[in-house]
């Protein structure tokens, strides 16, 4: 499965905007035939918790209309039984059941009914749950959970398609030489990495790198010696990240890094391991007869936008190239 390393949620990705809509309409209409008291489709993230993709919009459910929240993993929900069993999890009716005493969907919104099955990638990886509550104990036929495994079919068929699209997206948004996202990919994952973070109140922060004196090493090392001394700036960013940032090669020497940050500090640190990586490296050209004695050196600035973040993202990443141009001044 193709997934880029900074998705955190996968309704937060445009892409998927369209089948989006389509499921709301199927959770909508698979709790009024249930008569339930909810319904949703709920996403799993095994480092983040559980947040909710899509939420009926009835007036019996307390979640229309709520912006989505992130559930810890280890609060004792009962969405988290289908992720443990992988597989469909039936309560008609936990109240008074101690395994339930401490489950907040129970005691704090009422809901003592549960069915859920889970939702999976075309890898078998568990993507979520799709599941109706009540606030009132059920029998549900053997019918009625067909017709929501039904459901789940659908929602995988849409998540096959986001997985293909995710694979020619990232051929036509890669770097060959590199590996890293090109500028258009880089720029494309910005702009929704802007976005949520607009949304949740986060500082964003924003690291351009230059590979110094890449004339000299096509010149005096030969081009494959240039290519390989992108390729360890590439690699050392990739290892130096954290995992929800993103980065990119935007131009012939020249690299971007985009991520949450709480203060600059945060920047600082990743350029310092960067150049840390960098300095263990040798570059080496199969063929070649000169020798390579040193080691690629980079100029890097970083820029810190606080929220509101109103800046735009060119206006960012013209601000960090300054800064860029600024450290690479200061060596001469």
């Amino acid at each position: 499965m193709v997934q880029f390393k900074t998705r955190d949620w996968l309704a937060d990705d445009d892409a998927i905007a369209p089948s989006l809509e389509k499921w709301q309409r199927a959770v909508d209409l698979m709790t009024e035939l249930l008569g339930a008291s909810a319904g949703f489709i709920v996403e799993y993230n095994d480092r983040l918790g559980y947040r909710a993709a899509i939420t009926s919009t009835n007036d019996a459910n307390p979640y229309a209309g709520c912006d989505s929240t992130v559930t810890g993993l280890d609060t004792n929900i009962f969405c988290r039984q289908v992720i443990a069993q992988g597989g469909s999890f039936y309560e008609p009716d936990a109240r008074g059941k101690s395994e339930w005493a401490d489950n907040p969907e129970l005691t704090k919104d009422g809901f003592c009914s549960y069915f859920g099955v889970p939702v999976t990638w075309s890898n078998g990886t568990i993507f979520g749950t799709i599941c109706v509550f009540d606030c009132k104990p059920t029998q549900y036929s053997d019918t009625l959970q067909k017709l929501i495994e039904t459901i789940r079919d659908l929602i995988e068929a849409d998540l096959r398609l986001y997985e293909q699209f995710q694979i020619m997206r990232s051929i036509s948004l890669s770097d060959p030489l590199t590996g890293l996202n090109n500028r258009a990919g880089f720029e494309m994952l910005a702009q929704q990495k802007i976005r949520i973070a607009k949304r949740y109140h986060h500082h964003i922060g924003l690291i351009f790198i230059d590979l110094d004196d890449m004339k000299h090493w096509n010149d005096d090392y030969g081009h494959a010696a240039g290519d390989a001394a992108l390729k360890a700036v590439g690699a050392a960013i990739t290892a130096s990240i954290r995992e929800v940032d993103i980065c990119g090669r935007i131009g012939g020497d020249e690299f971007a890094i985009l991520g949450y940050v709480r203060n600059r500090g945060d920047l600082t640190t990743i350029i310092t391991r960067i150049r840390n990586v960098l300095q263990t490296t040798r570059i080496s050209v199969p063929g070649s007869k000169k020798p390579i004695h040193e080691t690629p050196k980079i100029s890097a600035g970083a820029s810190v936008f606080f929220e509101p973040v109103k800046e735009s993202l060119e206006e960012m990443m013209d601000m960090a190239d300054r800064e860029m141009y600024r450290d690479k001044n200061r060596k001469k």
